[in-house]
């Protein structure tokens, strides 16, 4: 026996879909609930009790996705527009992230042609998740006192902690990377007492 994907029709009866309001204010997460629903067997997607591996493979894809660098892209070339160039410690900060912007373009564009080792696409989507942070927080900074107001820069600082959500947590993505691309042995399970 294992697991099975299926294909719910989410108006089925006994389904709850209750949102979860983020700090910008959007839906973006729902808690699901299932209480004796019923989805017909031809429903299954691949194969029977192959939902594990199939789901492995389907993160790989949403984890080496591209749309993990441009989140935050329009706000960042406006952000650029503002800034005081002749600041030596902000042009450092420009060059971090535009080296950083391209080596994930890299990481991104090997999961795509499929020339990244199995399970890398944990470490592309940690990292492209940090860079996302990282954005957010130059522009916060680089817009001062209006980014303070209720606008594409709060929101954008409000929304970076759900990056490290979808697809995994950051945690999750690092003992993924540990055990699948480098190797290590599992992490213990905590003693129960």
């Amino acid at each position: 026996l294992g697991l099975s994907e299926l294909i719910v029709d989410m108006r089925t009866p006994g389904i709850d879909i209750r949102p979860i309001v983020d700090l910008t204010g959007d839906r973006h997460f729902c808690e699901v609930t299932f209480d004796d629903v019923r989805v017909p067997a031809a429903n299954i997607v691949g194969e029977l009790h192959g939902a594990w591996k199939q789901t492995m493979s389907q993160l790989e894809h949403e984890r080496g996705g591209i749309d993990r660098l441009l989140s935050n892209r329009a706000l960042y070339r406006d952000t650029l527009a503002r800034i005081d160039g002749s600041d030596p410690l902000v042009r450092q900060e420009v060059a971090e992230l535009e080296t950083f912007y391209r080596i994930g373009r890299h990481l991104v564009l090997r999961e795509v042609l499929g020339q990244a080792p199995k399970s890398f696409s944990a470490a592309t989507k940690a990292a492209c998740t940090s860079f996302e942070q990282r954005v957010a927080q130059f522009c916060f900074r680089a817009w001062g006192p209006e980014g303070l107001l209720w606008n594409r820069v709060s929101r954008g600082i409000c929304y970076a902690p759900g990056y490290t959500i979808q697809g995994g947590t950051n945690n999750v993505l690092k003992g993924i990377i540990g055990e699948r691309v480098l190797g290590l042995p599992r992490e213990p399970k905590p003693a129960s007492s």
